[in-house]
């Protein structure tokens, strides 16, 4: 979301900053701004996750120039956070202890996210490019702090904020937001794939594999061919939203920590909004859904989003890397330069040729005393270290210099 600076900044009149609850209340120039720059922002994708999430609250907020103009805006949830969200063990051993189990098990708290937490980037906040970066980061910083009064004054306090998260081409200028009290956080990496220019087919994809790799993934087309693989729509019938659901629990419930939770009718309602920029896909086996994907297209990029798995067929059938498989046709299909897998399964995703990119997010803990206890937490929250493969030839490593 790296803004471009111009020759005429704009100023932002903080004190006609307006802020809505619902995607319903903002004006029509909200589109205005997000265009066809991100997907997460626009109105119909926000309305879709709005209708979809019962126990979440939202702020979505306007940003005027001194002479009115609509010149940014910004997107936050309020998410609950209990020990339902944390697998308690995964978490205190992966911070090393730092905060023990008993701990864990008494959280209650909410949390305020400047972004989305069901999708990876950099999906809080957008302005007009003649706005100066520090000048929509100071913008943001005021409004969530806005909201935190607005909040406590219902009775509603906010523990910790976060503003996720960034790509490691706008982490420098983020730095912004550590001098407003933020701390730095590392999280996993984002594993994505850099599609060469020359590939115009999955063949091609294939053909740029060293011979390794190469029969590795013929063996998982293989394994994967009594699958039927079908492209749902935006009108699925109950049985379609139950299986749906019960497919994308089992991953959260597995998952060291989780946000909230997704459900199978908001998934349909994101088809139906988004059409053609979400592809929508079940893996069915003799007539049973045992797996699903999804996946956005975002500019140049098709982010992978949302998966779910019936484990019991993955092994037999390979599945979850047929899913992966799909993700890279889709994206060639589709002509876009990256393919983002998400977090998670890190080695198996460089399988397929992903790297990781580095990405960060800012938490700031409300109380003064509290937020200092949380720097040393946060400083154990290091990205997984994983077996990086590299399944292409030589050729492929030396044309496509690194990323985002």
């Amino acid at each position: 979301m790296t803004i471009i600076q111009k020759a005429v900044q704009r100023t932002v009149d903080h004190s006609s900053t307006l802020f809505c609850t619902s995607i319903h209340q903002v004006s029509s120039d909200w589109d205005r701004i997000v265009g066809d720059k991100n997907v997460y922002l626009t109105r119909n994708y926000l309305q879709a996750l709005e209708e979809g999430l019962e126990h979440t609250r939202f702020h979505y907020i306007q940003f005027f120039s001194i002479d009115r103009d609509l010149v940014g805006v910004a997107y936050c949830q309020i998410i609950p956070i209990t020990p339902n969200e944390i697998n308690v063990k995964a978490l205190s051993e992966r911070v090393g202890g730092v905060l023990p189990e008993n701990l864990i098990n008494s959280i209650d708290m909410k949390l305020l996210i400047c972004g989305n937490a069901f999708a990876t980037g950099e999906n809080g906040f957008l302005f007009s490019p003649n706005v100066h970066w520090d000048t929509a980061c100071d913008s943001v910083n005021k409004a969530l702090g806005e909201i935190h009064l607005r909040e406590k004054k219902e009775g509603n306090k906010i523990a910790i904020t976060l503003i996720k998260e960034f790509w490691s081409a706008t982490i420098k200028g983020s730095n912004k937001f550590k001098e407003s009290g933020f701390s730095e956080v590392n999280i996993d990496v984002n594993m994505v794939l850099r599609l060469d220019e020359s590939w115009k087919s999955f063949e091609d994809y294939l053909a740029a594999m060293n011979s390794k790799f190469r029969t590795k993934a013929t063996q998982v087309l293989r394994k994967s061919t009594r699958l039927d693989c079908i492209d749902f729509d935006g009108d699925p019938d109950d049985q379609s939203i139950h299986q749906v659901d019960e497919l994308y629990n089992t991953i959260v419930d597995k998952a060291n920590f989780s946000f909230g939770r997704l459900n199978g009718s908001t998934l349909f309602a994101m088809k139906k909004s988004l059409g053609d920029n979400f592809f929508f896909r079940g893996y069915y086996l003799d007539q049973k859904l045992i797996g699903f994907s999804t996946a956005t297209l975002l500019n140049d990029a098709l982010d992978g989003n949302f998966i779910g798995l019936n484990y019991d067929y993955n092994q037999d059938f390979a599945v979850y890397q047929r899913m992966l498989y799909d993700f890279v046709k889709h994206g060639i299909d589709k002509g876009v330069q990256y393919v983002r897998i998400g977090r998670t399964a890190e080695e198996i995703k460089s399988g397929v040729g992903a790297q990781p990119v580095e990405m960060k997010f800012y938490a700031k803990h409300r109380n003064k005393l509290s937020n200092a206890l949380l720097r040393p937490f946060i400083q154990h929250l290091k990205p997984s270290k994983f077996n990086q493969r590299r399944p292409f030839k030589l050729e492929y490593y030396d044309t496509n210099k690194w990323i985002h």
